[in-house]
């Protein structure tokens, strides 16, 4: 495997290696929400990876090493020397759920010798939960998904994903890895206290939350907050919820956005009744120790090639000028590495059980090997 990575800024416009990796299959363009649109590169870095599919995700900040970069769009060329690839842009239709979605972008990809999965997604109208219960529906349980949702500064509005010269707010990117010779594993972490007693969900509606133990869980959330309470709905990245499915998958779970009139409270993923619920407050040091955990997790019995870091927009609006001590947590943790990524509407990573999944607050790692 080889990699390599630049970037743009309005300030620094291309800063193009002198020798463009010229046999890469993929370019992954992680972009500020503000300049992917104006800032499309299709032709210009056609013209320097002639080979490559160009891959664009929207979001609330570009990971590339231990920076951080907003506003920019951030590189990573990556050619494959032993591993098969297929990557395929599936657009959301009119009326079809995200578990309808899943099931199509399931069949459509080649199963055999499918190893990993890497599911690049909008973020802001496809049910992440639904998505992947779509995809698990018909992909073999033995191959990890991994990746995340295209994010948007934290507006929570309108992300893009795009491939090559087409760009969307309805678009799921995937790409399969095969054959024997690509080695990958994967951790997902939070970090975050919980606090409060565990309630059970009562009322519920997909990703919308009424009750907490038959009473209005806005409500209740507010007296938690107390004078934070008056900065809802910002305040709530700051507060998000820990849940534990009937079967037993924990999760944590981000406020998008409160109904003050309908006293309801909307979530980045599914909240289903029977669930069990615990508010949760940040620990910058143990937010930090989370990245380091997810990252010993991910860590496999040779040095990873390649590592994407998918992290919460939450935690970086949490952690402020401390969020890249998570970056320096991982790269401490693993070593050598091409290290890229993004901060993110949603993470898609398996649980300890197995089960991939869509988990909010957290860092979630992928790292990759040939041998």
């Amino acid at each position: 495997m080889k990699t390599q990575q630049f970037y743009w800024t309005k300030e620094s416009n291309w800063n193009l290696p002198e020798s463009p990796l010229q046999d890469a299959q993929v370019l992954f363009i992680f972009a500020g929400i503000d300049v992917i649109e104006t800032k499309l590169a299709y032709d210009e870095l056609k013209s320097h990876f002639p080979k490559a599919d160009q891959i664009y995700m929207s979001t609330s900040g570009e990971i590339m090493g231990n920076e951080i970069k907003d506003d920019s769009l951030v590189v990573t060329a990556v050619q494959f020397e032993k591993t098969p690839i297929q990557i395929h842009a599936f657009e959301k239709e009119n009326q079809e759920s995200g578990f309808e979605l899943g099931v199509r972008i399931a069949q459509g990809m080649h199963a055999a010798d499918l190893k990993h999965l890497f599911i690049f997604s909008e973020g802001h109208d496809t049910n992440g939960d639904h998505l992947i219960e779509g995809l698990r529906s018909k992909i073999d349980s033995k191959v990890p998904i991994t990746g995340g949702l295209a994010g948007d500064a934290g507006r929570f509005n309108r992300t893009i994903v795009g491939l090559n010269n087409t760009l969307s707010d309805r678009m799921v990117i995937a790409i399969g890895l095969h054959g024997d010779a690509i080695r990958t594993s994967f951790g997902s972490k939070d970090g975050w206290d919980v606090f409060g007693p565990i309630r059970t969900i009562t009322q519920s509606s997909e990703n919308t939350l009424m009750e907490l133990d038959h009473t209005n869980a806005l409500e209740l959330y507010k007296k938690y907050l107390g004078d934070r309470a008056q900065e809802l709905p910002g305040a709530a990245l700051l507060f998000p919820l820990h849940i534990t499915f009937p079967d037993g998958t924990k999760v944590v779970r981000t406020i998008l956005s409160i109904n003050e009139e309908e006293k309801t409270m909307n979530f980045a993923g599914t909240v289903p009744v029977g669930a069990k619920a615990q508010f949760m407050m940040a620990n910058f040091d143990r937010v930090i120790q989370g990245a380091a955990n997810a990252a010993q997790q991910a860590k496999m019995d040779i040095d990873a090639q390649l590592t994407l870091m998918v992290s919460c927009v939450g935690r970086k609006l949490v952690m402020k000028n401390r969020t890249e001590e998570e970056l320096e947590a991982v790269m401490d943790t693993l070593g050598n590495s091409t290290y890229f990524g993004f901060y993110s509407n949603g993470e898609i990573c398996p649980t300890p059980e197995g089960h991939s999944t869509l988990h909010n607050q957290t860092m979630t790692i992928t790292t990759l090997s040939e041998v």
